[in-house]
């Protein structure tokens, strides 16, 4: 089920909590009476759908968490990833932008679910149920479309990131305005990003693999800045598909596939400012700096720390001293990837300074190498003709 990471809990929730810890009901077993007045088929799977069956679906990446008898068979396990702010894998802290595609569970949905798994998990009346959901059809076809070259994923195999490169072959420049990904087996796959670089850049493993431009996680389908913006792609651009998987109880072949959607025309450009951490202080801080040369409109987040990364903010301060935290993630997790798109965005005049803050385990770990890295992408204004 995917589980955001909490800065304090809303009292209501805490109440829950406590008693469920405090009382016997606290595993809520078969034969223990019915105390709760939620139902499954009322509420919790109206919750399932909106916030677990994205992974916990048969033939997802987790036990499924329908129907009924699945749910209730995995009460405990779901009772103890709410508790422990495990699940869903949401990293982003409430309160410090607002996104559309966040996966965390409100409070008042944590509070209906402990209710319901400490009161019995008592069905309720078949009628109730809501439709099953629709499996989402593209609106139209591809104007290109590339095949992933197929990746085994060992049976039992722990987190892996892979990175692939495409060669886009095209004579000229286009304009993207959707990449969708198409997940080969979702038994296996966590979740990808699309990155493009220009035909001379390098792409060796450690190399910056270019501006980011897709997204795909088991909650998030496609990414589309909104119109008139686009991606520019340049000729004979090269595309780095970045797959984070984790095994199967059996060997899986994931065939994964990219897909774009040009837009004709001359669209607004999508900028992106990019920030990798720096070296770290005597307590283990790092911090980089980025100033905008011009006016500028955030939609769009995406980051990945490092294994050593505690917790990873990026702020923007503005010319006039202001400060506005765009993302805090107070408990990374590498594991999941993750790409937060803001609601409404956030308005940024040229000379403010993007900042990200990074904290460490131990000052100059990074058990393995890897920098954290973060993505702020970029709306950019249309110009403004001079007045007479």
């Amino acid at each position: 089920m995917p589980a955001p990471t909490r800065i304090p809990a809303a009292a209501s929730i805490l109440a829950a909590v406590l008693a469920a810890v405090a009382g016997p009901a606290r595993g809520a077993r078969g034969d223990e009476p019915v105390t709760s007045d939620v139902r499954y088929t009322r509420e919790v799977v109206r919750i399932l759908q909106r916030r677990c069956l994205a992974c916990h679906a048969p033939g997802g990446i987790a036990m499924p968490l329908a129907p009924y008898h699945e749910v209730r068979a995995w009460g405990r396990a779901v009772r103890e990833e709410i508790v422990e702010e495990r699940m869903p894998p949401w990293s982003a802290a409430p309160g410090f932008g607002r996104f559309r595609n966040d996966l965390a569970l409100t409070a008042r949905e944590e509070a209906t679910l402990l209710s319901w798994i400490d009161g019995g998990m008592p069905r309720g009346d078949l009628r109730d149920l809501p439709p099953a959901p629709s499996i989402p059809v593209a609106a139209d076809p591809p104007d290109r479309r590339w095949a992933v070259p197929p990746q085994l994923v060992a049976a039992g195999a722990p987190v892996t990131v892979r990175r692939v490169t495409l060669e886009t072959s095209l004579a000229t420049d286009r304009w993207v305005r959707r990449v969708s990904i198409r997940p080969g087996d979702r038994r296996v796959l966590r979740g990808a990003l699309v990155f493009a670089a220009d035909g001379a850049r390098g792409a060796g493993a450690t190399a910056r693999p270019g501006q980011w431009i897709g997204a795909w996680t088991p909650g998030q389908e496609d990414l589309a800045p909104p119109e008139p913006h686009a991606f520019r792609l340049h000729a004979r651009a090269r595309l780095t598909v970045v797959l984070h998987y984790s095994g199967a109880d059996q060997p899986v072949t994931d065939r994964t596939v990219v897909e774009l959607h040009f837009a004709d025309g001359g669209p607004l450009a999508v900028d992106e400012v990019a920030l990798e951490e720096g070296l770290a202080d005597p307590r283990g801080v790092r911090r980089t700096d980025v100033a905008l040369a011009r006016d500028a409109h955030v939609w769009a987040l995406q980051f990945t720390p490092a294994a050593a990364t505690t917790s990873l903010e990026l702020r923007a301060r503005r010319p006039d001293g202001s400060i506005e935290v765009l993302l805090w993630v107070p408990r990374p997790r590498p594991e999941w990837p993750q790409a937060p798109v803001l609601e409404t965005g956030s308005r940024l005049p040229a000379g403010t300074v993007i900042s990200m803050v990074t904290h460490a385990a131990a000052a100059g770990d990074r058990r393995g190498g890897a920098a954290a890295r973060a993505v702020v992408s970029l709306l950019r204004p249309p110009a403004t003709p001079p007045r007479p």
